[in-house]
Formats: C-alpha cells, structure tokens, sequence
C-alpha cells in the first residue's frame, strides 16, 4: 500500500539569541495517491544579518531546484537518445556486451520517435535522485558564495544544511555539517546523518565518550558546511527505505544539543500530531536552556 507523508515545520529563536540564522522548508506533492516530498532545515553562519540570509538561500536553491522532480511518483525517471531507431526487417540487436548499457529495454515512445526514452533501472534511480540531490546542494554553496562577493560586508557567510528527498517510499537524505536527520522506526529513534564536527571526530577516534559532546567546549566547531567561501562542498548522501510507520526528524544542533536522543524519542512516540510534535520539542529545548536557535522539521509515513 502506498505511503502517505505527514509532515510540520518549526524554528524557534531560542531563549540566548537576538535572531533567528535558522530557516526550514517543506513541500508534499500527491500524485496517484502517493505522496513525494522535499524537506529541509539550515542553520545560518556568519553573524548579523548574514547567517539568516545564508540558510535562506539554502533553503530557497535546493528546494528551487528540486521542485521539478517531483512529478507523478508510478512514473520513473528517463533518459533521452538522440537519433532515430532503425526499422525493417533486416536489424538486429546490438549484442556487444562492450556498447550495452544496464538499462531497461522499454520504450516509452513510438517506435520511430526520434527522440526514444529509456526507463531507468533501480539501481540507476538510486543514483540520479542521489545526484539531483547532490547538485541542489553544491548550488546552494555556490549562491553563498557569490552572494558573500557581491556583498563584502557578508563575506565569508555560510550555513549548514541536512535534507530529505522523498520519492514514494524511498527516502535520499544530505547532509552538511552538525544538522541532523533521524529516522524513528519500530519506536528506536537512529542517526541517520553523520556530524562534520571536531567533536564527532574525538567520538570516532575513541578520544571522548559519545555523552561529553553535549558539554564539550568545541562542540560548535564544524569543518564542512555551505559557502563560507568555498563554492566547492562534498555532500555526504543516504538512501532509506521508507515504511508505514516511519518518521523522519529533521534539525539543527539547537535542538539536538538541548535535547538528548532517548528525550526527542520518547516525544515523537508519544505525540502523534507532527505540528504538537514539533512544538514540545521545541518547548523542551528551551526548557533545558535553549542556547541556540531551534529549528525542526517531522515528516510521518502512513499507510494511503
């Protein structure tokens, strides 16, 4: 049976901050009674009025360029051949294992369409929602950066982001730097992104125990994030196999630093609603102290 998305979005200030740097988006399209959706939070770097305006453009670049994409879910994506097929009674297949290519071999067009469309494999699925991802991401980075040339007093601005593509039930997550994207299944909330931090790095290395981060006093640092004028970016991309039952939490190190997994696991089970979901979260965090900016996004699968 299909999946059906359900989903709420909150930034809050905080408790310790005069503004906002964090933005959030997210958009569910529903065709053929399956849903596909796009999911995103950013937390801004840069100080006054530069933060705010680099997880902006996050948001605004990657969900621009992804919108196309989400069409109607049953159909897969394709590839366009130039040239015309050749028809009569004398062709035959190329059988040169050396010149095919894993493809499927329907045709979505007429046989003499010049323009002859390939449907693509799953495998190749997995790889071009990946790269479509990929790519939205890089082009945010790059809008950064230039709006950090063209306006010398945001030099240097950049901004963290995790993201959700979701097609169907499948699942493309990015991420760059300390925001997160968890998956609850079976009631265990799991990580499902990897820090860019210093302190991410002590905990792999065995130097620190996975607790001390909450208090560890370079737990801000992070060495990969978008712009900070570097147009280049390397985006770290998982793929997920979503099921009815399922939740995706998206959000920054405002919430994730305040409030500790087992905390945010127990609320996304107990509270059903995504939008009273998000909003306890939030309060939680700035109950524990609320030191940054807190934003979250709550997507759940449910059978259509």
């Amino acid at each position: 049976m299909p999946l059906h998305l359900m989903a709420a979005s909150k930034s809050d200030v905080g408790r310790q901050r005069e503004q906002n740097e964090d933005a959030c988006y997210m958009h569910i399209v529903v065709n053929d009674q399956k849903s596909s959706g796009i999911f995103i939070v950013a937390d801004g770097m840069g100080g006054y009025h530069a933060g705010e305006i680099a997880s902006q453009i996050a948001v605004n670049t990657i969900s621009s360029a992804l919108q196309n994409i989400l069409g109607p879910t049953s159909s897969q994506p394709t590839i366009r051949l130039k040239g015309k097929r050749q028809r009569g009674r004398g062709n035959q297949a190329n059988t040169d294992p050396a010149k095919t290519r894993p493809l499927s071999t329907e045709l979505a067009s007429e046989e003499n369409d010049a323009n002859a469309t390939l449907q693509l494999g799953e495998s190749f699925i997995l790889e071009h929602y990946s790269e479509r991802l990929r790519q939205a991401i890089e082009e945010a980075s790059e809008a950064i950066v230039k709006y950090g040339e063209d306006h010398r007093e945001a030099k240097g601005l950049g901004s963290t982001v995790t993201a959700a593509l979701v097609i169907g039930d499948q699942a493309f997550i990015a991420n760059v730097g300390d925001s997160r994207t968890y998956l609850l299944r079976d009631g265990k909330l799991t990580r499902v992104t990897t820090d860019h931090s210093l302190v991410e790095r002590l905990v792999e290395a065995g130097q620190i125990d996975r607790e001390e981060v909450y208090d560890h006093p370079s737990r801000n640092l992070i060495y990969r994030s978008l712009g900070a004028g570097k147009s280049e970016v390397e985006v770290d991309i998982f793929t997920e196999k979503l099921r009815a039952g399922d939740a995706l939490l998206l959000c920054c190190d405002g919430l994730w630093e305040m409030v500790k997994d087992a905390q945010m696991e127990s609320i996304i089970n107990e509270v059903q609603d995504p939008v009273e979901a998000c909003d306890l979260l939030i309060q939680r965090a700035n109950e524990n102290g609320g030191e940054d900016n807190i934003t979250v996004v709550l997507l759940r699968c449910v059978e259509g």
